[in-house]
């Protein structure tokens, strides 16, 4: 008997695509199935979830390094494609 889940989530695009280098950035990710999320990554550390819709979710940065990460949200489907960020400084 196949065990039930999610729809693996999909990234469409980030707004913004860029923040500071000690985050609290509050980014909203747009795609599809959005609402099965149980965690977004910015490469490995976990943002944190505001808001969600099935297109639209709305996550607070994480700090990270000076240059691009990748982000992946993950549901019990499995995990995301993913988008670049970029972390900046000043």
């Amino acid at each position: 008997m196949a065990i039930d889940s999610d729809p693996r989530p999909e990234l469409v695009r980030l707004e913004p695509p860029s923040g500071p280098v000690d985050g609290g950035q509050q980014v909203t990710v747009h795609g599809n199935h959005l609402q099965y999320v149980i965690d977004l990554y910015f490469d490995h550390d976990a943002a944190i979830i505001k808001e969600q819709t099935p297109t639209t979710l709305v996550a607070i940065t994480p700090g990270q390094s000076e240059g691009p990460v990748w982000v992946h949200a993950e549901s019990s489907g499995g995990y995301s494609n993913g988008l670049r960020y970029r972390y900046t400084s000043g």
